[in-house]
């Protein structure tokens, strides 16, 4: 979100699993053994390369391939009709490094720590591109936004790290410093124009755009918006004002203190004026994500690297409409809306092709999944697992898989070991999901097969059956919550400096104004990476 003091790149400092190796010695430190002396042998797995691309703040029902009709998905409908899709994918967080952070580690923010945008990864996590650095792959990542920024520690591993943003935090038109899709495309081409085929890749690549504001290029602008040239952050938090005046009578700063249990039970899923103009140009920046993703696989087929590559796209979470009471906005609940996100698995040779899995997954199976086809060995325990034998068409056991929000940040962080323990959480197990928001001491219980938009409370007028399955959710919920284990993690407060410094070149002094979704003067500052 903001301009930071200039650092090294990545590739310049040190990196990769050993973590005490510079970034000079990682390769030879992956071939003569790891940080406790064993010898660690050179990969020779089925697939030379693998390919992550994640996609911020995208909704799986907004992909064709999983029913959506708002948006034309071309080149991400054609690689699950070749491949894999996860009908059923949840997040462990609706914000963007918490979630990354799990995609890439395999564990849930309370084992890996990080609580929200913000906060520093720490270096004990093992990382998805740590491991592979240590078995001969070369790790290039690329990323769209501040988010992942690498003052935060998220490119441990990443031998190559780019992070050239071109548009800078401004209140009204971006909440964090980032780029559009064609540049992220660009530059990892560019990049790769002279990588040598005889080495194996594993690439991560980050696109932005489907996070407000809402700005598609033509003719993607043409194509989608009704109304609006672009859905700036402030038109985006008058919508949402709107909507809480109706049932509130007042707007109110969800990002800092959070909903209210009469905001989540008020809002009854209709759109209002504006509404369907805003989620027409979120449809034309996802339209713009799946043109570049196509331009990214055409340029990895001519170098020859997607004919031996396994692809994995996703994304962090989604984004909440008009469906519920955190409009316009992700990080403060977990509803479909926020954590159900795309989940597609591409293998070149064609192991489950086709194949459409319909059990609950979670992002952190990705991590063990990619390590598990590669063949090569987990690191250590974990929490996901790997998802191969559904891949191959096995049924795999129903398990408990867990959510939690990162928002409100105001007054609730202090008071136990782990930092999102009073924030809303969710728990589910094949068809019902249990929300618990102990902040506010609300529960809601649906079945998502009946009820997909989470429209009925079942807790309301429950039977009997309904709250025997409560009852074994939430102690499911209740003993996840107990276990606090999170590695050591702060607020990085260098990018603050970064934050003021672009305040005042834009004219604005005193109280920061406010952002969408957003208050002022909340202790961590106004920072849209912080959360969002």
């Amino acid at each position: 979100m903001t301009i930071v003091p200039a650092l090294p790149r990545a590739s310049d400092r040190p990196s990769g699993g050993c973590r005490s190796f510079t970034g000079a010695l990682l390769l030879a430190a992956s071939l003569l053994g790891s940080c406790g002396g064993e010898s660690i042998p050179p990969y020779e797995g089925p697939y030379r390369h693998a390919l992550l691309v994640s996609i911020d703040t995208t909704r799986a029902d907004h992909f064709g391939c999983y029913g959506g009709t708002a948006v034309k998905t071309p080149h991400l409908d054609a690689l699950a009709a070749d491949g894999v899709r996860f009908a059923q994918a949840m997040v462990t967080a609706p914000t963007t490094l918490a979630s990354h952070t799990s995609m890439m580690t395999g564990n849930y923010p309370r084992q890996h720590g990080v609580v929200r945008n913000g906060f520093d990864v720490n270096p004990d996590n093992v990382m998805l591109a740590e491991v592979l650095s240590e078995r001969g792959f070369h790790t290039a990542g690329f990323a769209g936004s501040f988010a992942l920024d690498q003052l935060f520690g998220f490119d441990q591993g990443f031998q190559h790290w780019d992070q050239e943003f071109s548009i800078e935090f401004d209140p009204e038109l971006a909440d964090q410093n980032q780029r559009p899709a064609n540049q992220v495309t660009d530059a990892a081409l560019e990049y790769l124009a002279d990588f040598d085929g005889s080495q194996r890749l594993f690439l991560f690549v980050h696109y932005f755009d489907v996070h407000s504001p809402y700005t598609p290029p033509e003719p993607f602008k043409s194509s989608y918006k009704i109304r609006f040239d672009s859905a700036t952050l402030g038109l985006i938090a008058t919508q949402v004002v709107r909507h809480q005046e109706q049932i509130l009578g007042e707007g109110r700063p969800v990002y800092y203190d959070g909903l209210n249990a009469e905001l989540v039970r008020g809002a009854d899923g209709t759109p209002m004026k504006g509404d369907t103009d805003i989620a027409a140009l979120y449809a034309g920046e996802l339209a713009f994500v799946d043109q570049q993703i196509g331009r990214l696989f055409d340029g990895l087929r001519d170098k020859g690297i997607l004919d031996e590559c396994l692809v994995v796209v996703t994304a962090d979470h989604g984004e909440t409409f008009w469906e519920h009471g955190d409009f316009w906005h992700h990080g403060a609940w977990v509803y479909e809306t926020n954590v159900h996100v795309p989940f597609l698995l591409y293998t070149p040779d064609g192991r489950g092709r086709g194949t459409v899995v319909e059990r609950p997954v979670s992002s952190i199976d990705i991590f063990p999944t990619l390590l598990d086809l590669l063949e090569v060995p987990l690191p250590g325990a974990v929490a996901g697992v790997p998802l191969t034998p559904a891949i191959d068409g096995e049924e795999m056991p129903v398990r408990a898989l867990f959510t939690e929000a990162t928002q409100p940040t105001r007054g609730l962080e202090d008071k136990f070991a782990w930092g999102n323990q009073l924030k809303t959480k969710a728990v589910r197990k094949g068809r019902y999901k249990l929300i618990q928001a102990p902040y506010l001491r609300l529960e809601e219980f649906y079945d998502l097969k009946t009820d997909p938009g989470e429209r009925t409370n079942l807790l309301l007028e429950p039977t009997p059956q309904i709250q025997q399955r409560y009852a074994a959710l939430r102690g499911e919920l209740d003993a996840w919550r107990a276990v606090e284990t999170p590695l050591p993690s702060k607020f990085n407060s260098r990018q603050m400096e970064g934050v003021m410094k672009r305040l005042a070149e834009l004219g604005y002094t005193g109280e920061v104004p406010l952002m969408p979704n957003q208050g002022q003067g909340a202790p961590d500052g106004p920072d849209g990476a912080d959360g969002r």
